[in-house]
């Protein structure tokens, strides 16, 4: 049997790491750990300014470059400071992409600042992820409070204009848009050739709600080729009806997608936007 890779795009340090200075290696070696009971060949994991650095990033990467990817984070306001610690984590420490959360990062995305810090990522040449959950109303650690819940002042349209003003950027909008704007964000996915979109999160929830036959029919005309499969699971804090493992399922088993669809989407999508 033909071994399918899988690239999860979309992992978490949880911040309690950083707060019992756990050293580097032990979370290279829990992440790994994670990937095997997954199934999962490659992680890509996406740290949240400022609550994870990106020097520890780096240096849990570094003890499996050849299955971990890490990305960057910086708070895109103001632009210069962002755009001067980006370069340094991409430069200096070779960190292959951007992740932007409005919500956790208190920004607006069609800010100025924020535009300027997408095309810097465009001109050297890294992806940007950024959170995109209409109706969103959780926190990276599964936590509602009512902070939490005033509605984003992002419109759909803001992020239709993203790519526009970041035309040279590729943008990962992550979550597909959630269970509430994934038809929006799959119409904004078609009309960009530099938007995609990855599955984590809300491919359980969409699923659940309109069922995987109705799903499926979205994703193959929308296109196999815009979508990246990602978990968004923090180590040893995602409970299990959110599980990698049954994520994996849902696209392996259930969505009646070819072999070439499911590897465009496990790995092939992902492997060409990071250039590995």
């Amino acid at each position: 049997m033909v071994h399918t890779m899988i690239i999860d795009f979309n992992l978490h340090i949880p911040e309690k790491w950083i707060k019992e200075e756990i050293p580097p290696k032990i979370a290279a070696e829990k992440i790994i750990e994670f990937l095997n009971n997954s199934s999962i060949d490659i992680g890509v994991i996406l740290p949240i300014a400022p609550y994870i650095p990106n020097d520890y990033v780096y240096k849990v990467v570094s003890y499996e470059p050849k299955r971990l990817v890490g990305f960057a984070s910086v708070v895109p306001n103001p632009a210069d400071v962002a755009i001067k610690e980006l370069r340094k984590a991409v430069e200096d420490l070779g960190l292959k992409g951007l992740k932007l959360h409005p919500g956790m990062q208190g920004f607006c995305i069609r800010h100025p600042h924020v535009i300027e810090v997408l095309n810097t990522a465009g001109e050297i040449g890294i992806p940007v992820v950024i959170h995109a959950m209409k109706g969103d109303l959780s926190t990276l650690y599964f936590r509602s409070t009512t902070k939490h819940t005033i509605p984003s002042p992002d419109s759909i349209e803001d992020y239709d204009l993203l790519p526009i003003l970041a035309p040279k950027t590729k943008i990962i909008y992550a979550h597909m848009g959630g269970l509430f704007g994934f038809r929006e964000f799959m119409a904004i996915a078609a009309g960009h050739p530099n938007v995609y979109l990855d599955t984590s999160y809300s491919l359980i929830t969409i699923a659940e709600e309109i069922g995987v036959q109705r799903l499926s029919v979205y994703i193959k005309h929308l296109g196999a080729d815009k979508f990246i499969f990602g978990s968004d699971h923090i180590i040893e804090l995602t409970p299990n009806w959110l599980s990698a493992k049954r994520q994996i399922e849902i696209i392996k088993n259930m969505l009646g997608l070819s072999g070439n669809e499911k590897e465009l989407i496990f790995s092939i999508n992902a492997k060409k936007i990071l250039r590995i």
